[in-house]
């Protein structure tokens, strides 16, 4: 009996069906798929422990490595599942102590406090043009990218960056005395400097190289904790992760971002999964593949 559940007919059965059964469930979402997929892998995970566990003697060092690592993913993969996504859009200055998680469809306490501190962006260089008036009568218009600079009347002036919320273009002006300033400039408030004003005119819509936010975490009993959560690099505190998902502003111009918050325990469990599992093939296809095998080198007597 034991023999004929732990048999490759078993293995390969097991594999077929999760293929059948996987395959539309990524697609349609429906729970029945789900399901049997779950069942499906719990089966694989007792057929190749017992597989494992009676024939553990006669299995090679490499072979128990792919064994082991795939159990490992199994397992991490089971305890991924008891964990959570959960997002948040939540304003600069803003804290809150809940989120909306995606496996119960619904607005959820968190059990600590989040604070968005402040919204970054690294923009590339973004067109502008800007309007130079000399005792408040147009003079020239210049149009150029952030970082660089044109002269007028004596004055140098760099575009050294721009705000998209609101829209603001901050200026390095040299005076012809040497003297240097930064100042802001828009289309409501331009830059003043004695008899020249400059003005921003137009601009494009800038594209953003890079964003991150700065959190704070504060729990119910304990120190809060702050950092920094990017897109593809998120904050860890306790066991969760925090992405920054998305920028953007409300009717009014206030900005806001999107947080993604993961609690996947299983995550280290499955690497080291991955790990064992290369690490036993590399040395399986190594054993099999022809010319890397050692050649015992025969020795024939000379008469």
């Amino acid at each position: 009996m034991l023999s004929a559940l732990t048999s490759k007919k078993v293995t390969l059965f097991l594999l077929g069906a999760l293929a059948i059964t996987l395959a539309p469930a990524t697609v349609s979402k429906t729970p029945i798929f789900i399901g049997a997929g779950r069942l499906l892998i719990t089966l694989l995970a007792i057929h190749l422990s017992l597989c494992t566990i009676t024939r553990w003697r006669r299995l090679s060092a490499d072979v128990l490595l792919i064994h082991t690592g795939v159990l490992i993913i199994l397992l991490g993969s089971m305890i991924s599942r008891a964990g959570y996504i959960a997002t948040i859009n939540i304003y600069e200055g803003d804290s809150s102590d809940s989120a909306f998680r995606w496996d119960r469809q619904e607005d959820t306490p968190l059990g600590f406090t989040l604070t968005l501190n402040a919204i970054h962006h690294d923009l590339y260089p973004v067109a502008v043009r800007v309007g130079v008036l000399i005792k408040n009568k147009p003079s020239k218009l210049y149009e150029l990218k952030t970082g660089e600079s044109f002269s007028h009347e004596g004055f140098h002036v760099e575009a050294l960056a721009f705000d998209p919320i609101p829209p603001s273009l901050q200026l390095v002006i040299t005076e012809p005395n040497g003297h240097r300033s930064v100042k802001s400039a828009d289309k409501e408030a331009p830059a003043q400097l004695g008899e020249i004003t400059l003005q921003l005119i137009a601009f494009q819509t800038p594209k953003i190289k890079r964003s991150w936010v700065d959190l704070t975490l504060t729990p119910a009993i304990g120190l809060p904790s702050s950092g920094k959560a990017e897109v593809n690099s998120p904050l860890q505190w306790h066991g969760l992760r925090f992405y920054h998902t998305s920028t953007n502003t409300d009717p009014l111009g206030k900005p806001y971002a999107g947080i993604q918050i993961v609690n996947d325990q299983g995550i280290p469990l499955v690497y080291l999964g991955f790990i064992a599992l290369c690490l036993g093939n590399s040395i399986f296809f190594f054993k099999k593949w022809p010319g890397l095998k050692p050649t015992s080198r025969q020795h024939t007597a000379r008469p």
